[in-house]
């Protein structure tokens, strides 16, 4: 049985975070493993060492990804988030990852498949406050996994 994500995109305005979106994250294990350890190989080969391990739902969360982790049930699991810094980190990540397995006809899966950016360059906000409309203060993605 295959092992999918649920994303929920979050931003911080004026203390308070809200609902952005929802981005449609294809299945990888490698980025599932890097994420959260979800789907990893046991510190043998093919480990590839997590970012988090499971932080469970973000007490904060907005009420839609709230409301989607209630639908979701039981068959939802490995509830986490990761803030801006290491969102970045994961795309720099996976972006080195896909050059390297497709040298010479790599596109960023983040910029045209997934994430895309919210305001400017990106997600993270501490990196490029410039490109963020004054008030937001925080970016983080939620997310959790089924079987």
């Amino acid at each position: 049985m295959g092992c999918d994500i649920h994303a929920h995109m979050e931003v911080k305005i004026n203390g308070q975070w809200h609902h952005a979106h929802m981005p449609p994250i294809r299945r990888s294990y490698d980025l599932f493993a890097r994420m959260a350890g979800v789907r990893n190989a046991n510190k043998g080969p093919g480990y590839i060492e997590p970012i988090a391990q499971p932080r469970g739902l973000p007490e904060d969360a907005t009420f839609i990804t709230n409301f989607h982790s209630d639908y979701m049930g039981s068959d939802g699991h490995s509830h986490s988030w990761l803030n801006c810094e290491e969102l970045s980190s994961l795309i720099e990540w996976y972006d080195a990852k896909r050059k390297e397995r497709e040298p010479g006809k790599y596109v960023s899966p983040w910029e045209y498949e997934t994430l895309g950016y919210l305001f400017g360059n990106g997600w993270d906000v501490k990196k490029y406050p410039s490109d963020f409309p004054a008030g937001v203060e925080d970016t983080r993605i939620v997310f959790w996994f089924d079987n």
